[in-house]
């Protein structure tokens, strides 16, 4: 008991009374928080702050420019408002077109002589032009350069300078196609190498305005997950990357078209079997009416057979530096029984081996998931076909892969192979005609 206490019992005389103010001492004390006089009152307790709640996160903002596109649509955008649904492309496939639209106006092959000059420039710089109309559904250019001013000239950054046969979406069939994400966004489902090839060469670029037709619009659909299953699902979406068809996330895609440099981030990856089965084309299959990313089917269907020991590896081939132009370029064929004659290690080489590999597949043979032989456009070859035939024509473009744009000296002019402008355009790099070419 403190002395301030004991000092206040003390006032009360009696026994009786000490007791009784005992008793109540308690319930004084508790009125008086358990303190006295003398104490020093209790700090009361802070109050609690409540615990703020976050706030709701808010829906990204839709862009609203396509939210109205309807199935069948043809829209006109830039290269750069385009979003791949896809991680890779072939590169040489890229370098073909790039090649073939980089004509010489200096070339001294027809130094004079103006009407095989123009008929040169036609055939490349020309074909730009050509293929710029028709995957924008306009056909092809209204008319050929008539003069090698005309041809130097003509830029597709600048509309003025030359005109396609139709208006564009005329022709909606030969049209690359979009749909509209959940975001309100295009993606793209068809046209990654079209574009891209446009994107890269000088007079294109990102802000090139080129014309789509819709596919469908998902811009109803709750999130991205949803979307972009949906694209998966309906197979307009190939999620694999890195060159070897590994599966990959959404978020893995790249973010523009376009082939990926060291200055310009987001840009697509190289796939060597997407290129080797472009190149076959004609040769091993038919590429009209394909389904979706059939390309990618073939070029996975290729790895396995590689993977299982049924076909040599690309790097087993000659195929880009340091390995020599000619020996890249050597020429590979197939004879009458379906025989190889010619190259066995160069560029055509690894086409023609692939092709026949390809070629003895059944028409009911699984290429990938329920996709058959047949149904990718498979081409069987025949020996001892005759002119004419399906694989008399194969035969011939297997030949005609590595062959250069001039049949003799003093000759006009003819359409090179593919592979020889797309491996004299990888081996420069840029259209710098003179060092690609060496006339």
């Amino acid at each position: 008991m403190t002395p301030t206490l004991t000092r206040r019992l003390s006032l009360f005389p009696f026994p009786g009374a000490r007791l009784i103010a005992m008793a109540l001492l308690p319930l004084a004390l508790a009125a008086c928080n358990g303190s006295s006089d003398d104490d020093e009152p209790v700090a009361q307790p802070a109050p609690v702050p409540e615990t703020p709640v976050p706030p709701k996160p808010e829906t990204p903002a839709k862009n609203q420019a396509y939210l109205k596109a309807k199935p069948g649509d043809v829209i006109k955008v830039r290269i750069e408002d385009l979003n791949p649904t896809q991680a890779a492309i072939g590169y040489d496939q890229i370098y073909y077109k790039l090649g073939r639209w980089q004509g010489d106006f200096a070339r001294p092959t027809w130094a004079g002589d103006t009407t095989n000059q123009i008929d040169y420039l036609n055939r490349t710089v020309g074909k730009k032009f050509d293929d710029y109309c028709e995957d924008t559904g306009a056909g092809k250019r209204a008319q050929p350069f008539a003069s090698i001013a005309q041809a130097q000239a003509a830029r597709l950054d600048k509309p003025e300078t030359f005109s396609c046969l139709n208006a564009p979406g005329a022709d909606a069939t030969a049209m690359k196609t979009v749909v509209v994400g959940w975001d309100g966004n295009l993606y793209l489902t068809d046209g990654h190498h079209s574009f891209s090839a446009l994107r890269e060469i000088f007079d294109g670029g990102p802000k090139l305005p080129v014309w789509v037709k819709v596919d469908a619009n998902y811009s109803d659909m709750a999130d991205a997950k949803a979307f972009w299953q949906r694209l998966v699902d309906e197979r307009k979406a190939w999620l694999r990357r890195d060159g070897q068809n590994r599966p990959i996330t959404v978020e893995q895609l790249p973010t523009r078209l376009g082939l990926a440099n060291a200055t310009e981030p987001g840009g697509m990856e190289e796939d060597r079997y997407r290129s080797l089965v472009y190149f076959a084309r004609d040769i091993a299959y038919d590429n009209s009416r394909l389904p979706e990313f059939a390309e990618f089917l073939w070029g996975d269907w290729l790895r396995r057979q590689v993977s299982s020991g049924q076909l040599r590896s690309l790097d087993f081939y000659k195929m880009a530096k340091p390995a020599p132009l000619p020996e890249i370029l050597a020429v590979s064929t197939l004879d009458k029984d379906l025989q190889p004659k010619g190259s066995s290690d160069g560029y055509s080489a690894a086409v023609r081996e692939a092709a026949l590999k390809m070629a003895v597949l059944a028409d009911s043979d699984v290429v990938f998931d329920d996709k058959t032989a047949v149904q990718l456009g498979r081409i069987r070859l025949v020996p001892n076909a005759g002119s004419g035939t399906p694989t008399k024509n194969a035969r011939d473009a297997l030949e005609e892969l590595s062959r250069n744009d001039l049949k003799a000296p003093g000759s006009p002019p003819r359409n090179g192979g593919k592979l020889w402008y797309s491996v004299k355009y990888r081996a420069c790099g840029a259209p710098a005609p003179r060092t690609c070419w060496d006339w």
